[in-house]
């Protein structure tokens, strides 16, 4: 089955609320500060709302002008593509999965740093998070002001709250890092021998993403 990413799951979403072209949906991600939770640029967009045309999940339905701009196709969503969009909502709220972070491959050979630049390293990562908290609830200040809702911005409190929590873990394993008790050692062994043929063996086949 098709799987529907991020950006799939925004553009079917915002067109479930009204039919839209491709630049509204953009605007619109970026108004919402949904770009900081979805990785957006407008080719990918495109690529995205021709993708879904295909599959028979979105439609145009008219093309409109705004003002001097260039006229541009209003898409809407199907039915089936509304079936499609809800069933692969109710996944992802749903059911957790595996989700590959550079911050958790950083840590599996932070070992390999001094433990001084290590914790050093843990508290600038803490401090540009705070930063990060910071211009968020100015945002989110700002956006509700404008009359959005927190259920609106459901997603970027759960952000915010990972932020809060990551930027405390960061500051307490740098201290623990500095006082010692984080032993600056592996163990006895490099690690486990991997069983003969493990090489070989593939990885899972993944179902495709939109």
């Amino acid at each position: 089955m098709q799987k529907i990413g991020p950006l799939a799951i925004a553009v079917m979403g915002l067109l479930e609320e009204r039919p839209r072209h491709p630049y509204d949906i953009a605007f619109t991600m970026q108004t919402r500060r949904m770009d900081e939770h979805i990785k957006l640029s407008l080719g990918a967009l495109y690529h995205v709302v021709d993708r879904l045309q295909r599959l028979g999940w979105v439609e145009p339905t008219r093309t409109g002008r705004e003002g001097r701009r260039p006229e541009r196709t209003i898409y809407a969503v199907t039915a089936e593509g509304r079936a499609r969009f809800h069933e692969r909502l109710r996944e992802l709220v749903s059911e957790p999965v595996r989700e590959y972070s550079g911050f958790e491959a950083g840590l599996t050979f932070v070992h390999q740093l001094p433990p001084e630049e290590a914790a050093a390293l843990l508290r600038r990562r803490a401090d540009r998070l705070r930063e990060q908290m910071a211009l968020w609830d100015h945002s989110r200040q700002r956006l509700q002001e404008k009359g959005l809702t927190r259920l609106a911005l459901l997603e970027a409190e759960m952000v915010q709250d990972w932020r809060c929590f990551q930027a405390h873990w960061c500051l307490r394993i740098a201290a623990e890092i500095e006082s010692g008790r984080v032993t600056w050692s592996l163990g006895p062994t490099e690690g486990p021998t991997p069983p003969a043929g493990a090489a070989e063996r593939p990885a899972p086949a993944e179902e495709e993403t939109l």
